[in-house]
């Protein structure tokens, strides 16, 4: 049987405590951007896709040597339970670069299905909270308010294909004593698909697409391209064309991973504009430098 262990539990609880103590200053969809490096971040039906504890750990930064600058963090884990037949999964966010100063925390389960040829077909359903400054008229000024957040996916797996649609937020809105909004979340539509594939002994490549929809807007297309060596370093492109973020924006993520240890792995991740506020004002620099710290102390198989 496969489980979650009790050290897993309180690693996962001290980071998600250290992590909410600060103030934050963002929105949800900040996590969007990290989907290739943490797939749980738009559809909650891969909480346990890699059935053994995973925990994931992020840094964004505007400047690495200036004190006090603009910076994000946000903390994922899954795992499975019942023999692999249930995954459950959490997100914790704390982002200070956006339009809104947002603290979230979210929690998946997921249902998984046995399939022929090994493949996997899961449910999954996500629910949590985010915590940030709503303009309030009656005090013309801002208060945080605890908005609610729901999402619902479906993801197939198999040694040759992915592939997953998912609403991600479906909630997210507030209204004022007059019925007008006062904050509306973005609510995309996303279907991804990929196929890893076999270029040369100890190369493997991972072409993949993300298309999302949001109601008003374009289309929103990514076009992704990784490659693992050995199974211990990766890198990867990734060209995103209206991102489905609280703003639109086009811009290019490049990262490189490397498998330090069984249990940990490294990354660094680049995005020639900020997805939390591209056309921010605030900001000299557009692009934004990140960090990632994985660690799967129990791990099964190798997991791209």
């Amino acid at each position: 049987m496969r489980y979650i262990s009790y050290h897993s539990f309180i690693l996962l609880l001290i980071s998600s405590l250290l992590l909410t103590s600060r103030r934050a200053q963002a929105q949800k969809e900040v996590l969007y951007s990290q989907y290739l490096q943490n797939p749980l971040s738009i559809n909650p039906a891969y909480a346990g896709s890699r059935e053994t504890f995973q925990l994931s750990a992020f840094l964004r930064r505007k400047w690495i040597s200036v004190r006090y600058a603009p910076i994000t963090q946000s903390v994922s884990a899954d795992g499975a339970i019942a023999n692999g037949r249930v995954g459950l999964g959490f997100q914790a966010l704390n982002d200070r670069m956006g339009l809104f100063a947002t603290t979230g925390i979210y929690g998946s389960v997921a249902y998984r299905f046995n399939l022929p040829a090994l493949a996997k077909l899961a449910i999954g359903v996500q629910g949590g909270v985010s915590v940030l400054p709503v303009y309030d008229v009656t005090t013309a000024g801002s208060v945080n308010k605890a908005i609610g957040s729901f999402g619902v996916g479906v993801y197939y797996q198999s040694d040759r294909f992915f592939a997953g649609i998912s609403a991600p937020e479906l909630g997210g809105q507030v209204t004022d004593a007059t019925g007008r909004y006062t904050f509306k979340s973005v609510r995309p539509i996303m279907f991804q698909a990929g196929v890893p594939f076999e270029a040369g002994e100890g190369t493997v490549l991972i072409p993949s697409i993300l298309v999302s929809k949001i109601a008003d807007r374009p289309l929103g297309v990514d076009v992704n391209l990784r490659a693992w060596f050995n199974e211990q370093v990766g890198l990867g492109l990734s060209y995103r064309q209206n991102s489905p973020g609280f703003v639109q924006t086009n811009y290019l993520q490049a990262f490189v991973e490397y498998q330090l240890t069984k249990a940990i792995r490294l990354g660094y991740i680049f995005n020639s504009q900020t997805p939390e506020s591209p056309n921010a004002l605030q900001y000299d620099q557009k692009s934004v430098h990140e960090i990632m710290l994985r660690f799967a102390p129990n791990v099964l198989k190798f997991t791209y």
